[in-house]
């Protein structure tokens, strides 16, 4: 742990905090869950100092005499207790952490996994209370011991509205590919379908920070109607203001694309009608589409497609075949 990490916890659990000091360390703590680890162990075994009292008197043998004198060390203050409490929890973390790490490598964790398969939608309630709306074919993974654990860790394949209760010491993470979404109580929606090439994190309340999985990432924070965009081949993040667009819309039967690539609208069209596309005799991947559907069903979403798009659409059972369209120029 670096040392001007170290210095701030101690600021903190003394009550000494400083604007500065508390900024660098909640960057430090938004970085990874665990530096969120190592924080509440130094703060449990900072309390475990506060048990330790200090004699006042000390009795030393004056061998030439043969006699034993008394000797009153001077009143203590704040300062000492804080310097000793400090030197304790630096020593206790050597051999404390260490300790706490090979208890729970050696405790296996237990992981819940909740889906929502094609054409359906699944509200999930977590331990902690918070809620979590999957959108159609998506997953959410987290520990069976959730509400207990010092960081509530989720695993995201897919999209999910997540409203999340609020705690100051037990930040909420949502791991979705290369990226994290770190908050302590807010409403947020994550997008990380591993079939497209990006990552979207849009904020309806309350404030969150995002950052990918590299060791020395600095956070990107945003508040609500603000979104991110990350780019998963480029490793590079796009930030914007939702004007018209609620984080929540999908959750209300709405389908938007904004210069949409056409192969990823076929499979957020295949994961919400549970049907299968095939585009074999169709060539213009290239082509996007701007559209928005309020509750509509799927042949009145493929009949715009159709006209838009110049497409042939032939259903047989549950595939949709296209064929021809026009010739989109590349972007």
């Amino acid at each position: 742990m670096k040392e001007e990490i170290w210095n701030n916890i101690i600021k903190r659990l003394s009550g000494t905090e400083t604007r500065s000091s508390k900024e660098e360390l909640d960057l430090w703590l938004a970085e990874n869950t665990e530096n969120v680890k190592k924080y509440h162990q130094s703060e449990m075994l900072w309390k475990l100092t506060g048990k330790l009292k200090p004699e006042e008197t000390v009795e030393i043998p004056d061998l030439k005499a043969g006699l034993k004198l008394n000797h009153t060390r001077p009143k203590l203050n704040v300062y000492w207790r804080y310097g000793i409490a400090a030197a304790c929890v630096a020593a206790l973390l050597v051999f404390g952490i260490n300790f706490i790490n090979s208890k729970n490598t050696n405790t296996p964790t237990e992981w819940t996994t909740q889906t929502a398969g094609y054409g359906k939608m699944l509200s999930v309630t977590l331990p902690d209370s918070s809620t979590v709306m999957l959108n159609y074919g998506s997953s959410i993974s987290y520990q069976k011991g959730f509400a207990k654990t010092d960081t509530r860790l989720v695993q995201l394949s897919g999209e999910a509205f997540f409203d999340i209760r609020h705690h100051n010491k037990w930040p909420f993470v949502v791991e979705s590919g290369k990226i994290k979404t770190v908050v302590y109580g807010t409403s947020f929606n994550v997008r990380a379908y591993k079939n497209e090439g990006h990552i979207q994190v849009a904020v309806k309340s309350g404030k969150v920070g995002v950052l990918t999985n590299e060791h020395k990432a600095k956070p990107i924070f945003l508040l609500p109607n603000n979104s991110l965009t990350f780019d998963t081949l480029a490793s590079t993040f796009s930030k914007a203001r939702i004007i018209i667009n609620p984080a929540d819309s999908w959750k209300n039967g709405s389908l938007i694309f904004e210069q949409t690539p056409i192969q990823e609208v076929l499979a957020t069209l295949s994961r919400r009608f549970a049907i299968k596309f095939d585009t074999s005799a169709y060539p213009h991947t290239s082509c996007k589409l701007t559209a928005r559907f309020e509750h509509k069903d799927l042949p009145a979403i493929l009949k715009t497609i159709q006209t838009v798009m110049n497409i042939k659409i032939n259903q047989i059972d549950q595939t949709i075949y296209l064929k021809g369209g026009n010739t989109c120029k590349e972007n």
